[in-house]
């Protein structure tokens, strides 16, 4: 743009053509266009020393929160910065799952994050308990099935889903129910010493061979 002004203002001097008035006219105009570049430059400068100083944080926050899968010290640094304060089941990801595509689900797939005081997800070391159990039964008969994960299986449970982290877990019957209704409760021993416990009522499709059963019953 400058370029052409100025050839433009050569034009109309060697033409003869051009006032005192038109040189001035051209003139201002370049100095305003180069004041305009100068605007320009100090805007970009700025930019790429704000993105220059957003990709350092990004790096330090990095350094900070995100840990190889593998690095023994990825939890223990979680639990330096958020505070554990309970478990929470994802209701919509938890329940009855048929695998072998008989009738009946033979499973429970169990998807639970823990939480801190301002309900945030967090990560952390610790062993997990599952325990099903059926309340239409008498007390001494009501667990179907006691599964447990150490520290690692735990930690190589943790996966992200539907755009949310958090553990999912694969519970296979140990023993057949023989009510829809069943009740999962999880407990989470932290490696602070810490524990937390949380339960759901989950609603399954009986395997075949308890069809006979549940419908023997009242």
């Amino acid at each position: 743009m400058r370029l052409t002004v100025l050839l433009l203002l050569l034009a109309l001097l060697a033409g003869g053509c051009a006032g005192r008035r038109d040189v001035d006219l051209l003139e201002a105009k370049l100095r305003e266009q180069e004041d305009q570049v100068r605007t320009l430059h100090a805007q970009v400068k700025q930019a790429n020393s704000e993105l220059t100083a957003a990709r350092r944080l990004n790096e330090s926050l990095k350094q900070q929160f995100v840990q190889p899968a593998s690095h023994d010290e990825t939890f223990e640094l979680d639990e330096l910065h958020f505070r554990v304060t309970g478990l929470k089941i994802n209701t919509l990801l938890t329940g009855g799952f048929d695998r072998d595509g008989k009738p009946g689900d033979d499973q429970i797939t169990l998807f639970f994050t823990a939480v801190d005081d301002r309900d945030r997800i967090v990560q952390v070391p610790g062993r997990v308990e599952c325990e099903l159990l059926d309340p239409a039964q008498p007390a001494d008969q009501q667990r179907l099935g006691l599964w447990s994960f150490d520290v690692l299986k735990t930690r190589a449970a943790w996966v992200k889903t539907l755009g949310s982290f958090g553990y999912r877990l694969e519970l296979p019957w140990q023993a057949p129910p023989r009510s829809r209704d069943l009740k999962l409760r999880v407990r989470m021993y932290a490696a602070d010493g810490n524990h937390f416990e949380t339960s759901t009522p989950i609603r399954i499709v009986l395997p075949e061979s308890a069809l006979g059963a549940d419908k023997a019953m009242p």
